[in-house]
């Protein structure tokens, strides 16, 4: 594989949501109190929470990985975000 198509899979990638009001509302006010636009805040929060969820999986597996057998979390790839 060249380098420039693996620069080109590595670029950000748009996704559409669909939010209720209330949460829309949270963000919009949270997005203005920081000095964000929401779409970089959501990025933000989806990124730190899933970084979240990678130190609480991660840790948790090796204790409880033994033998050939792999438990789900431990296959879970630490990634940079």
């Amino acid at each position: 594989m060249n380098e420039r198509f693996r620069v080109l899979q590595r670029q950000p990638r748009r996704i559409s949501i669909t939010l209720s009001y209330h949460v829309h509302e949270a963000l919009l006010t949270r997005s203005e109190e920081e000095g964000r636009s929401v779409s970089n805040l959501c990025a933000f929060l989806l990124e730190d929470a899933l970084r979240d969820q990678q130190r609480t999986l991660v840790p948790a597996s090796a204790s409880m990985n033994s033998g050939n057998s792999t438990h789900a979390a431990a296959r879970v790839k630490m990634r940079g975000f």
